[in-house]
Order: C-alpha cells, then structure tokens, then sequence
C-alpha cells in the first residue's frame, strides 16, 4: 500500500488552459492570464513537484475533441497526473454532461480536479457535494433530452419521416420510407416461405443463398437475418423508436413503456393479416428436434393410446419378411408399456381416412376461439398510447395547478386517457365461426394435397401448425386433436 501511495506521489499535476477564437480579446481570458493564475495557485498550495502545462489555442468547448486534451486524457489513463487545475469550469466543457463524464474519468484514475475561481475541488467534501448536486442537475437534464428526443421521434414518425437508414425493401427519398421494388419481392417471399411453404429460418436462408439472392448486407443470408426481418413490423407499415439502447453494444431491449409506436406511417409491404399469423406461428412451439429430422410423417404426433407416451418407427417381423411399425416408445425403451404396434402404411392410410372425414364433418360447434389484442405488438401500440396519455394529462395537471389552463382543459384531457383505456380493455372479440370453418378446411385440404406431392419434411411442418396429437382408437378409428 505504501509502495502505491509512493508512486501516486509522484505524479504530475496538470495545468489546462483553452481559449476559442472569438474569447482571444477578452479580459481576463488570454491563455497568458490563464496559465500564470494557475501556476501562481500552485505556488501558493506548496505544489513544487513536476507541473505539466497543457494548453488548447482557439478551440471552442462546445465537443471534447481538442488535441491537448486529448493529451491530457491519455496521461490520465497512464497514471502519470495527481491534479488537473483550470481557472473556470467552463475551461474544460460549457456542456455539463460532458464535464461530469471527465470528472468521472478523474475520479476512476484518483486524480482530483480543481477549479479555482468556482472554489470547486473534488478532494474536498464540499467539493464532492458539489459534484452531487450537478450530478443531479445532469440527470434532470438528460431526462429532459429524452423527453424531447421521444417527442421529436413522435413528431417524425407522425410525418411519415424515417430517422435512420432505409430497412431491407425499402428506399429512402427525403426521409421517407419508399418501397423498392425487387427488395419488396424478396420480402414478400419470405413470409410467404414461412408461412405457407412452413419453412424454417435456416431453410429460408439456406434456399436463397443457393438462388444467389444478396441479403441486406450484401452477403450470406443467415437464419438470424430471418427471423429479424420476420419480426420487424415496419414491413406493416408500422414505425417502432427507442426500441433498443443503441449507445450500448449488445443493445438490450427497453422497457415497452419507452418504445415509440406509430402505425401506418409508410406503405406496407406485408397485409396486417399476414403480419399476425408469422407472428402467431413464431410464438408457436414446434415439434422436438428429432420427430422434425424423422422420416415418418406421424412422427413427434401419433400417442401409444394406451400410456399417451409418443411412438415412434422400429422395424418388425421376422428376417425374411421385415416391415416398418409405429410402437410406443415406453415399451421400447423401459418395456412397461403393453400397447399394441401400427404398420407405417396402414397407419398413415388410416390417418388420410381420418383427414378426409374430418373435413367433410367439422365439429366447428364445439371449437371456442377468442381472439386476444391482434398481436403482440397491438398490444404494445395500445400500452405506448396509454402511457404517452398519462404523461400528458400528469404535465396538463401541473399547467392547471400553476393556472396556465383552465379545469375544462383538464376534463377534457381526462376524459381523452379514460376512452384510450377503455377501448384498450375491450378489445377481445369472439372470431366468427364460419370464418374458423373456412380456415381450418383450407389447412386440412392443403395438408391433404400435401401427403401425396409434398415432400415428407414439408408436409409434417404443415402438420406441425395444425394439429397437437394423432391417437389410434382401433384399426379403423383414429383421434384428430386439433390446436
């Protein structure tokens, strides 16, 4: 500890001068002035050690970009300064959260800083008190920054302005989001590969990568370049802000009540429809691994009928005369379950069998089906809506408490929040049962068609949308569950 303290000792102290060019004719400010006032400073505290003097000629203190104290910035980091003293605070940064990010940096490397004509000194308890007190003013100040970046945002996307560099599909033409043309079928393509073709992120990728079709960086598609575009609403026409922290490297998401949220801000590349089953299918669990990877088609759906244990293929017979069998897995594997064994083909003819009879008798009566908010990002518009409205009738209360509005303002503002809540709570409605007959007969029929053109992958991610378990009831009877 004591060896620490020795080399502490001997480090520098730094005098930092700065004057811009038009403060070269003030009084009181000339770089002369400057530099003997701090060295007459440091006489008078008995500093007679290594000073270092650091000057910055005709540099304004609106940015930190200035050679000599970048400099001194780097001799910090060295451990080679002890104190750093400037005449103002304004010497070193007029923008206050530039100046506490320096004195941080200080504090890190155990540098005290000084400031004589403020009296400013962070080795001081009242200057650390000090410190505390800006600290607070910065924070006050970097949430005001917010506020109005989150209006500016909202103003822009209101305008149909777009803030960053245009998304795949799009173009950009005076900060507005324009659909290119070639892109926009790749996009298309995409959803429809997905949610159609029931292709998976690596499929996807995999397929167009061979078509030699450029992704949006120029290069490979990759499985995550998929899923991203999937997920990204703006192809809804939706403009989503403040999603993430972009300052920081893996850029966390935010809390949803700091998102930006504007609908219908450009033109749509993806229906909202189409936009809400990708996502509903997206949130779906898929089928385990290895019945995906199975070349059976019931694999990871047919149940022993028996135990509810899954089954899967083994062969059977004797060696002159083998053939393929569903049998329940308890049984092979622990030997507990007695369920009988289904031949491959006459289970996957008894499984069309009940497809077909399926579609011709649709329990639709019995199927209950109530739609939620349209989609998880629905929900997160109507969320951001409230929250923005409680933020300003909270600023209208303010106005009407220091008399800059009068209480009918107010009313009227109230009764703005309570409508946005009440639509936001009543928007569960019950999904007509004819348009759920439709859709189920379109799955089943295209399932159907699937079977007997489709390869066996394919039509098992068909499958894997649609129904939750296959069960065997005899050799003529089989359980259809649906989702």
């Amino acid at each position: 500890m004591a060896k620490e303290q020795n080399v502490l000792d001997m480090r520098s102290v730094a005098i930092y001068c700065r004057v811009s060019t038009d403060e070269q004719a003030r009084e009181g400010l000339s770089l002369n002035e400057q530099q003997h006032r701090l060295e007459s400073y440091c006489a008078a505290m008995g500093w007679k050690g290594d000073i270092r003097l650091f000057i910055d000629d005709g540099y304004s203190a609106k940015d930190l970009n200035r050679p000599q104290l970048t400099l001194l910035l780097e001799s910090v980091r060295n451990n080679e300064i002890s104190k750093i003293i400037v005449t103002k605070l304004d010497r070193l940064s007029r923008r206050l959260l530039n100046l506490l990010e320096l004195i941080d940096e200080f504090q890190t490397h155990t540098v005290s800083f000084i400031s004589i004509s403020e009296s400013f000194d962070t080795n001081t308890p009242s200057g650390r008190l000090t410190l505390q007190v800006l600290g607070a003013v910065a924070e006050f100040e970097r949430e005001r920054i917010r506020e109005r970046v989150v209006d500016n945002m909202f103003h822009a996307a209101n305008q149909g302005k777009w803030l960053t560099s245009a998304p795949y599909g799009y173009e950009l033409i005076e900060k507005k989001l324009v659909v290119h043309t070639e892109q926009a079928k790749v996009v298309k393509r995409i959803f429809n590969m997905y949610l159609y073709d029931n292709m998976g992120y690596l499929t996807i990728a995999r397929t167009l990568n061979e078509e030699g079709i450029p992704s949006p960086s120029g290069k490979e598609w990759w499985n995550r370049t998929i899923k991203l575009l999937l997920t990204n609403p703006v192809y809804k026409g939706t403009t989503v802000w403040n999603r993430r922290s972009g300052s920081i490297e893996k850029r966390p998401e935010k809390d949803l009540e700091e998102w930006v949220i504007q609908e219908q801000t450009h033109e749509a590349i993806i229906p909202q429809e189409t936009w809400d089953r990708v996502q509903e299918r997206i949130g779906q669990k898929s089928l385990p691994s290895r019945a995906q990877s199975s070349p059976h088609l019931l694999s990871g759906l047919l149940k022993c009928p028996k135990c509810g244990s899954g089954m899967s293929v083994s062969t059977s017979g004797s060696r002159k005369n083998p053939y393929k069998a569903y049998r329940c897995s308890a049984h092979k594997n622990k030997g507990g379950c007695t369920g009988k064994q289904y031949k491959v083909e006459e289970m996957h003819a008894l499984f069309k069998k009940g497809l077909e009879d399926l579609l011709t008798h649709l329990p639709v009566e019995t199927i209950k089906v109530k739609r939620g908010p349209a989609s998880n990002n629905q929900a997160a518009v109507n969320q951001q809506k409230i929250h923005t409205a409680k933020k300003r009738y909270e600023r209208k209360v303010e106005a009407f408490t220091a008399g800059l509005i009068s209480l009918e303002d107010l009313k009227i503002e109230k009764e703005r929040l309570d409508t946005l809540e009440q639509v936001a709570g009543s928007r569960e409605k019950e999904k007509d049962t004819s348009e759920i007959e439709a859709e189920l007969k379109r799955l089943i029929q295209d399932i159907l068609k699937g079977i007997d053109t489709l390869s066996t992958d394919r039509t098992k991610a068909f499958l894997s949308n649609l129904i939750e378990k296959v069960v065997p009831m005899d050799e003529k009877d089989i359980l259809i569950v649906l989702k």
